[in-house]
């Protein structure tokens, strides 16, 4: 019972409310085109079919039946002539509405597409029965046209901000909070709104064709801007300075035209800006689905190379191991056969010499001090460890990034980096210092290794697998490495932070 008392509340509430709305816009329309009959036609149309593409279907036979009640009332009032014209198109109008409803929920661009051919269509369909009037009929459809163009979308953009807002009853603690007036926005609509106006009644009379042309700059702007709300908030902008200025100039076909056109330009570029906005969004969505999978490709690499040095570690070690105790043993008892002595103690250097290669090789599929150290550390160790001092090569290190910060895929990655340049200065660039400098600006991460040494090498046109695949890692992440050799070399770093 208490359901069927708020619906109930809501119909009436619906009827008085569109009854309302129905009849001031009847007002406006009958100032613009000077026959009650074409009035309808206008911005009440617009609005019935506006309403009837948003709202559920339950309210439909509120908004024909309050339509039909006040066309009764008009007939009575000033005999309106064609009221079963009027009436026939009203319903024959339903029909592209009836269609465009299975297509809720659609992309915003495609709404906007969908629902103008719905009201092309419906305009077509209400200037049906009037075709026989000749001319009259092509006046009928010039007005449904510029009628629903300029208003219905209007009530899209209505509609979403109602349906999307959540709705709080008003109590103490939201009175006393601060409301935000966003001014920025405010003073955009108000300065376009006075550009519109200017262009309208400012123009000489020679160039006043031209004005819808000057009027789809205020909606190219606010389209830009904020996409297709702001499109059609900018059409209404300007539907409404073209009609106050028919205070100062009576050319009401003009007019009809110019707010079709302006309607026509904003429904189009809308669904043209929110087109691009949600390829954009969803080539950013896709951009970022790539970088955390290259992420976790990195990741996965840098596991499989852990693994991969830990057993080689582990067999290799033990393997060299025994070798050097046999050497040792066949040493023993070879006391009296110096070639077999010799032998052994060649296979004990052979043994350590593998094991110098697969140390320097697990060093390169993971670094060790990677496990143990901070960043700033392990890169300190590595030029420790390369001798740089030993070949009079001075080095400095400033590092100012905040490891915590960063993902386990960019601390390899800059890791790997120092590694691959530092091993380039030592074999290829005969420099006497080299300095590692990084830091945070702007959510980038920023490292510079640079050397005053003699470059890279004549036949750098074709780098090395190391660089090209620290390039390849570094663009995987999201960032840029560039090389430039004016005086020694320099490669910079640059990668997106949290990347």
């Amino acid at each position: 019972m208490q359901r069927l008392l708020t619906r109930l509340a809501g119909i009436i509430a619906s009827f008085f409310t569109f009854a309302a709305a129905w009849f001031c816009l009847w007002s406006i329309s009958l100032h613009l085109v000077d026959s009650p009959e074409l009035a309808v036609l206008l911005f009440p149309f617009g609005l019935r079919m506006g309403l009837m593409l948003q709202c559920p279907r339950r309210y439909w036979l509120v908004l024909l039946g309050t339509e039909w009640l006040l066309l009764g009332w008009l007939s009575w009032q000033v005999e309106l002539a064609h009221l079963p014209f009027l009436l026939i198109g009203s319903l024959l109008s339903i029909l592209p509405v009836v269609l465009t409803a299975h297509y809720a929920g659609s992309r915003d661009w495609r709404t906007l597409l969908r629902q103008g051919a719905a009201l092309i269509t419906a305009a077509l369909l209400q200037s049906l029965p009037w075709v026989e009037q000749g001319a009259m009929a092509l006046n009928v459809l010039l007005i449904t046209l510029t009628g629903s163009l300029t208003l219905s979308p209007i009530c899209l953009v209505f509609w979403r901000y109602l349906t999307s807002t959540v709705w709080q009853p008003l109590g103490p603690s939201l009175i006393t909070q601060p409301v935000n007036w966003r001014a920025r926005h405010l003073v955009w609509y108000l300065v376009l709104f006075a550009i519109s106006l200017w262009l309208q009644l400012g123009l000489p009379a020679g160039l006043a064709r031209f004005t819808p042309f000057c009027l789809a700059l205020p909606i190219i702007a606010l389209a830009w801007h904020y996409g297709w709300q702001g499109a059609l908030i900018a059409t209404l902008m300007n539907a409404i300075a073209l009609i106050a200025s028919q205070t100062w100039h009576a050319y009401p076909l003009d007019l009809l035209l110019s707010l079709l056109a302006q309607s026509l330009t904003g429904l189009l570029l809308g669904a043209g800006i929110q087109r691009l906005r949600e390829l954009n969004l969803s080539l950013q969505t896709e951009l970022q689905r790539n970088h955390r999978l290259v992420e976790r490709l990195l990741e996965t690499e840098e596991s499989v190379r852990q693994d991969v040095a830990r057993e080689l570690h582990d067999d290799i070690g033990q393997t060299i191991t025994a070798i050097r105790t046999q050497a040792n043993i066949v040493q023993r008892l070879a006391r009296d056969n110096p070639n077999i002595k010799q032998s052994a103690g060649h296979i004990e250097q052979l043994s350590l010499g593998v094991y110098d290669s697969v140390r320097r090789l697990l060093g390169r599929l993971r670094p060790r001090q990677l496990d143990d150290l901070t960043l700033a550390q392990a890169i300190s160790a590595l030029m420790r460890e390369m001798e740089l001092a030993g070949q009079g090569i001075i080095s400095h290190i400033d590092w100012q990034i905040d490891e915590s910060v960063l993902s386990e895929s960019q601390r390899v990655t800059l890791f790997r980096i120092c590694q691959e340049g530092l091993n380039n200065i030592v074999k290829h660039a005969n420099a006497q210092a080299v300095t590692i400098q990084s830091w945070q600006q702007d959510q980038r991460l920023m490292l510079v290794i640079e050397d005053d040494g003699s470059g890279l090498p004549d036949d750098s046109g074709r780098p090395g697998f190391g660089l090209t695949g620290m390039r390849e890692r570094v663009s995987a992440l999201g960032g840029s490495l560039a090389i430039s050799c004016t005086h020694g070399t320099r490669v910079s770093v640059n990668l997106p932070l949290g990347g």
